[in-house]
Formats: structure tokens, sequence, C-alpha cells
């Protein structure tokens, strides 16, 4: 299994700025982390005041390629289906072409209907769209002669280079446990982006997705994020003072899972890795809860240091 942090690009416990997400990125490389990831939205309502500030997820991955050398770039998730998907195949293979093959996708439909209202754009097509963006995508990175007939794109005569510095392009992690996204990702993704599911759907939910891969002839890759409390256990190794108070993150989007996030001692987070290990999962995506900078990368040292 590799580890991979979330970057603080939006307000998640302290509000995001150019110094604290290249400072996380950096250290997640210089302790040997595989991947960073940002999260996207792009324009919010007021009901939604956490994801209002947020730095836009390409732009960000592009800045921190120049700004970091190994560590891999992902997003967790692009919601493809509220840009235009020709536009966003172009940049991705500029990314992945710049930072030298280093862009893993993730994608996603998005969950906020007020969202899609906002940026005209149709939340209850965002499915067929989602889908028709992940062919365009492989097309446009893959073929020499892209020639696209769809319902919500077409173009017989284009050129499209450079390509992706990774074959074929940037592997598409997808992001979503309905019906839906599962045939999504048995059919079209490279991977599947679980988040915050508990061990047992996680177990029964991968079983599933690699039965439905195997009857195209295809294999995926498991990551999980996961949104996870280390700060008393790193308040006992004695690298923070005593934790600040809950920044107020809660998960629990999955049916009668637990509202917290993941916390205990090294050996017990030791031992849940283990039974996701076991469970299928290849990558483990960190998203640390924190009330400052300090917390942040204090968990992010002890987790390298005890743990990887």
């Amino acid at each position: 299994m590799d580890f991979g942090l979330c970057l603080p690009n939006f307000s998640f416990g302290v509000e995001p700025s150019r110094e604290n997400i290249v400072e996380i990125a950096q250290a997640a490389e210089r302790l040997n982390y595989a991947s960073v990831w940002v999260s996207d939205h792009i324009l919010v309502t007021k009901e939604k005041p956490r994801y209002g500030n947020l730095f836009e997820a390409l732009t960000t991955l592009a800045y921190l390629a120049g700004m970091t050398e190994r560590v891999r770039l992902g997003t967790s998730v692009l919601v493809v289906p509220q840009r235009d998907a020709i536009l966003a195949a172009k940049q991705v293979a500029t990314l992945d072409n710049l930072s030298g093959g280093r862009v893993i996708l993730g994608v996603g439909v998005g969950w906020m209907a007020d969202e899609y209202e906002n940026l005209g754009a149709d939340f209850h097509t965002r499915g067929r769209r989602m889908n028709e963006a992940m062919r365009l995508m492989k097309t446009l990175w893959q073929s020499d002669d892209p020639q696209f007939e769809g319902e919500f794109y077409n173009f017989s005569s284009a050129l499209f280079n450079p390509k992706p510095a990774q074959p074929g392009g940037p592997p598409l992690w997808v992001g979503g446990a309905s019906e839906a996204a599962l045939q999504r990702i048995a059919t079209l993704g490279d991977g599947w982006n679980a988040d915050d599911a508990p061990l047992d759907q996680l177990v029964s939910v991968s079983e599933r997705l690699h039965s439905m891969a195997a009857e195209h002839g295809r294999t995926v890759e498991i990551s999980l994020r996961r949104t996870v409390d280390l700060r008393p256990a790193a308040a006992e190794a004695g690298l923070l003072s005593a934790p600040s108070a809950d920044s107020g993150i809660k998960t629990g989007r999955w049916p009668g899972s637990s509202t917290g996030a993941l916390t205990g001692s090294l050996a017990e987070i030791k031992d849940y890795l283990q039974q996701v290990t076991e469970a299928g999962v290849a990558h483990f995506i960190f998203q640390f809860e924190h009330a400052t900078q300090a917390e942040h990368l204090a968990q992010i040292e002890l987790f390298a240091t005890e743990l990887m």
C-alpha cells in the first residue's frame, strides 16, 4: 500500500493559503508520501461556506508541479460534468506533460445541485456527461486522429497535442458508490476512489467491483480516502501540546457509518491499515483533522516516522 495526503486547498480546519498548501506538499515529498490531492468546487452557494474559499484544483496542481519533483498529483475528485470536457482533457494532458507524468485524475459527478445551477450546468444529466467525458478524454489522449460522436460532444477533424506523458493518459479513478458509479468504474475507470467507506462496505463493494470489471476483461485499483485524527497520538509523542478543539469536520456519507474521523493509538491505526490492505486497498489517502498548520504537520510527520 502507498499513502497520500489531502492538501488544504479549501477551508478544512484552517483557511487555505499558498504558503500552507506548498508547505504540506513539500513535506509530503520529503517524508516519502506517494501522492498529494486537492478537492474541487467552483461556485458553491452561501450555505456551503467550507467550500467557498477553495484554490482551483488544476491550477493548484500545476503550481505544485513546479514546487515538487517526485510526488504524484491527484484530484479527489474533479467534478468533470461541471466543466467543458475538451478543455479539461487539454488541461490535464498539459499538466501531466509538464509534471513528468505525475497526474492521477480522480473524477466524479458531484453532489451539489445548487452549484450546478450556479454554473448553468444540468445536474440531472451529470452521469451521462461523466461517462461521455471519460470516453472523450481517452480518445483525445490516445488517438493520433481523434474523432468523436456523442450526445454532448462531436468532432471529426481535430488535432490534440501534446499527449500526456503517461502512455494512454493519467489513470482515471472514479468517486462514488452508486450503481451508476460502479458501472462507470468497471467499464471506463482505472480505479475506485472510495471516500470514508466503512470496512464492511469497502470489502463488499470492492469484491463486487472486481467481479464487474472482470466481466469486461478489465482490472481496477482500489483507493480509500479517509478523514483521520492523529492529534492525540501526536501529543502523546511530544509533537504537539494538547490538541485544540475539534475543527468541526465530520464524515458519514455512508449509511450506518460513524460521524467522526478515524482515530486511535498508532497500534490501532496500524491494525486498521492492515485490515484495509487485506480488503484490497492499494492506495490510502489521508485527510488529517487539524485546526492549525502545526497540527497538520505533526500528524504527517508522526505517521511517516512511525507507520510508513
